[in-house]
């Protein structure tokens, strides 16, 4: 069996040959990144509206830390449901800080934030991405099942998101506290409509056998600026 069938990892991955505790210790003292789901409290439109350029300076001061920045919208774009950040911070209570200097969290705009350790699989930036002029989706869910299942799907997984590799904004895995332990995946990609983004994630080989749980979730997002 070739090197890559047993890793799983594709040629050029960083993660390439890496498996068991050494695959662990990479993520262990990789720079812990942040998936960061701020979800807007019924009736604040007006409240969010005001302030969002303050948001949009405010994350502007966190310079190339920002791996990622933009809103949850409905389906037709027509309302806005939250906003997400895909940041760089030493730790959990920076990112709890973070969150905290967002003017519309101490505007009470939120009714619910999700904070994720998170791994920027290949470093791209939402400002790295050129832009297509369709539609943007947050794919995001908590893994099940066992690791078996996860080995023996691998290589076919990464090699399914190789083939939409021009259409990731990024992508990469949610991590456990520690960073050692890969618990979910969240990743960003632009497609024509929600119905190829469903048809993208039901085949993806994880989802296609079980690997999720089943709030697993499609949601609308647009660019931050």
């Amino acid at each position: 069996m070739s090197d890559e069938k047993t890793t799983g990892y594709l040629p050029g991955d960083p993660r390439h040959g890496l498996q068991g505790e050494a695959l662990k210790n990479y993520y262990r003292i990789k720079p812990a990144q942040w998936a960061i789901y701020c979800w807007d409290e019924p009736g604040k439109v007006e409240t969010r509206r005001a302030l969002l350029q303050e948001q949009k300076d405010y994350v502007k001061g966190f310079g190339e830390r920002v791996i990622g920045y933009g809103h949850f919208v409905s389906d037709d774009g027509s309302q806005t449901l939250g906003t997400s950040f895909f940041i760089q911070l030493p730790d959990r209570a920076a990112a709890n800080d973070f969150v905290s200097g967002d003017p519309m969290n101490k505007a009470g705009v939120y009714q619910r934030v999700e904070i994720y350790r998170w791994s920027n699989s290949f470093g791209k930036r939402a400002a790295d991405y050129r832009r297509k002029g369709l539609q943007q989706f947050l794919c995001t869910g908590p893994k099940t099942n066992t690791p078996e299942l996860y080995r023996e799907h691998l290589h076919a997984h990464e090699s399914y998101f190789a083939s939409y590799g021009d259409s990731f904004i990024f992508r990469g895995p949610i991590r456990s506290a520690d960073g050692a332990d890969n618990i979910g995946t969240a990743l960003l990609l632009e497609l024509p409509d929600r119905a190829a983004a469903e048809k993208f994630w039901n085949n993806e080989p994880f989802a296609r056998n079980g690997g999720y749980q089943r709030d697993a979730r499609i949601t609308r997002w647009v660019f931050g600026d």
